[in-house]
């Protein structure tokens, strides 16, 4: 068990330091997870996902800030974070239930037929969709939401048993996937996969990583990338997998690795910046980015298709700039609502008026925190 006085410790340490620089931080990291997602459901280089493994990324940040929220508002930061994950989604949801609706089956697949489309309401699991061979864009990444949302609920119980046993309990998390893909077992298993990645969050916002030394941590982070990164190159060479999300085991071991490095890591990051503008909107708008991008992907993939061959440098060149152009169209459509949903002033892009996590200062600058 942790030692009170050291997790006292470690708190008082955080509430001295600037909670701008490790918020900047993780923005950062949120920010180019997010880039490489888009770029993968652009390009479909499979190589990206072993270079960045931006799901383990986003659940990561999203564990830490969890734990962040929990400890200011209690159990009424469940409720904070579903709403602004939920009203975004809804939003989504609605759209997509119109686009789709000519194209709906007598009734949508799954046992409970028409009673299927609650899970657009609460998505405890992936929502149906309508039959039409393009519906796949609206439904293909919504196991992240899914996910997301059940590592929200269960985040109380899980803080609770975390700060009583740390380490174990992430050792548990990290075979719990390991155990479930060798016993054939697949009803929740992203949340599993992702479950470690959740707690090393956790460890973050308490301070945990820190107090390991370098010379043991970076043996952890060996072990765990090298049978993890070993893994999922062999899934990917052998054809059994071409996504990282999918290698059953070897993407839980793999992202904890990239992950445990990137938060065992303290920069300071400083000033206002094109970059920290980049930053601020990208973060605020992260839900509306996530669900939209890939729609449009498979818009510009069908408009280019019949004219470019899909692997040119051109078709290629064009498709990110059409996707960036037309998911910046939804930001600026519908992004507002992720502010309704954060209970801040509705607007285009967030602005100066909005809550910020920056600092005074004509540049963004990276160093060491010593």
């Amino acid at each position: 068990m942790i030692d009170p006085g050291r997790r006292a410790g470690a708190r008082s340490v955080r509430s001295a330091e600037p909670a701008v620089d490790r918020d900047r931080y993780l923005d950062l990291l949120r920010t180019v997870a997010l880039g490489r997602v888009v770029l993968y459901h652009v390009t479909g280089w499979i190589w990206l996902s072993l270079l960045v493994p931006a799901m383990g990324l986003m659940f990561g940040i999203a564990g830490s800030l969890m734990a962040a929220s929990l400890d200011r508002h209690g159990p009424s930061a469940v409720v904070r974070r579903l709403r602004r994950l939920l009203l975004p989604f809804w939003a989504f949801g609605a759209i997509t239930l119109v686009v789709l609706s000519p194209g709906w089956r007598p009734l949508p697949s799954g046992v409970a037929g028409w009673a299927e489309l609650l899970w657009w309401v609460l998505p405890l699991r992936v929502p149906p969709v309508g039959g039409p061979t393009w519906a796949w864009a609206f439904h293909v990444g919504l196991w992240y939401v899914v996910t997301y949302l059940w590592l929200v609920l269960l985040s109380p119980v899980l803080l609770w048993a975390f700060r009583r046993c740390p380490w174990p309990s992430i050792g548990v998390a990290t075979a719990l996937p390991v155990g479930m893909h060798l016993a054939g077992v697949r009803t929740g298993y992203f949340v599993a996969a992702y479950l470690s990645c959740w707690l090393l969050g956790f460890a973050h916002r308490d301070g945990l990583l820190r107090q390991v030394p370098w010379r043991w941590y970076g043996c952890l982070v060996a072990g765990l990338g090298g049978v993890g990164g070993a893994w999922v190159v062999g899934a990917m060479v052998t054809g059994r997998a071409g996504d990282l999300s999918h290698i059953a085991g070897g993407t839980t071991l793999w992202s904890m690795a990239v992950v445990a490095a990137l938060l065992k890591i303290r920069p300071r990051l400083v000033g206002t910046s094109p970059l920290g503008r980049t930053l601020q909107v990208v973060n605020a708008r992260a839900v509306t980015i996530y669900l939209w991008h890939i729609p449009a992907s498979l818009g510009m993939f069908l408009l280019l298709a019949p004219v470019l061959a899909y692997t040119s440098a051109f078709s290629i060149a064009l498709r990110l700039t059409g996707v960036c152009l037309l998911t910046g169209g939804a930001v600026l459509l519908l992004g507002w609502i992720e502010d309704v949903a954060a209970r801040r002033t509705p607007a285009l892009l967030p602005g100066p008026g909005h809550p910020r996590r920056s600092v005074g200062g004509g540049h963004l600058r990276v160093g060491r925190r010593r």
